[in-house]
């Protein structure tokens, strides 16, 4: 099992705040942001945790270093950090795709205890989405649509009709989905076609697998993208900063 961790985004809308325009860098009571998630990762123990970084990213690894709680981290690079969307942040990470993979990304804080449940579900393919029907008119998230049991859309374009839940940014998916995930996205490299986020990608395998929602229970969770994600995000923060420790 690998945990592979996008840390490549130039943080745009948060550049005032982050430092050098990292946003994985910036602090949430004393600690920061891309350490709660390689926290809870090293907690699971995979064979190694990959951060895929783009080129000005270098301070990230300086900041971790090679190890986090015992385990490995390997770094990799997307050259097309700052023109591309993050499709090809995973395939960055390709070489170590040689097995079970979880993917996320360094701007995600989500309660542990939905990591948990999300972990601990026995299914070789899952999704961890939250079913909160008030988020399901926000243009922003990835929606997933849920037909007997599994996930069979993962795009930001569903009819509000079709949406049966929210992808917050944690999916795990077998070798052999893993595989043909790739394969799409090199498909679509060929066509240059590669301009993508990594969604697109996802929702294009879904006939060929059985991928499973694992939903979340606390629902207490920030994709930490504009100033005012941020400022919700540090004020929950403050009052459960002891949940994350």
């Amino acid at each position: 099992m690998r945990f592979i961790m996008y840390a490549a985004g130039i943080s745009e809308r948060l550049k005032l705040h982050a430092p050098n325009g990292i946003k994985g860098l910036i602090d949430f009571e004393g600690t920061k942001l891309m350490q709660y998630q390689l926290n809870w990762m090293a907690s699971f123990k995979p064979d190694s945790i990959v951060i895929v970084l783009g080129m000005e990213h270098e301070r990230i690894r300086d900041e971790f270093g090679e190890k986090h709680n015992g385990v490995t981290i390997n770094y990799t690079y997307n050259k097309n950090y700052n023109t591309k969307r993050n499709m090809l942040s995973l395939w960055a990470a390709r070489k170590y795709c040689d097995c079970d993979t979880l993917f996320t990304t360094s701007d995600l804080l989500c309660h542990p205890d939905d990591i948990k449940i999300f972990m601990n579900a026995d299914y070789d393919n899952k999704i961890l989405i939250d079913s909160s029907p008030s988020l399901f008119s926000d243009p922003d998230p990835v929606k997933t649509s849920i037909e007997n049991g599994k996930v069979t859309r993962t795009l930001k374009e569903i009819d509000s009709q079709g949406v049966s839940g929210i992808a917050i940014g944690v999916y795990m998916f077998s070798k052999s989905a893993i595989s043909d995930l790739l394969e799409t996205i090199n498909d679509d490299i060929k066509r240059s076609d590669d301009d993508k986020s990594l969604y697109y990608s996802v929702d294009s395998i879904l006939h060929k697998h059985d991928v499973m929602p694992v939903y979340c229970k606390k629902k207490e969770w920030f994709d930490i993208d504009t100033p005012d994600e941020l400022k919700m995000a540090r004020i929950y923060m403050r009052e459960h900063i002891s949940e994350y420790m």
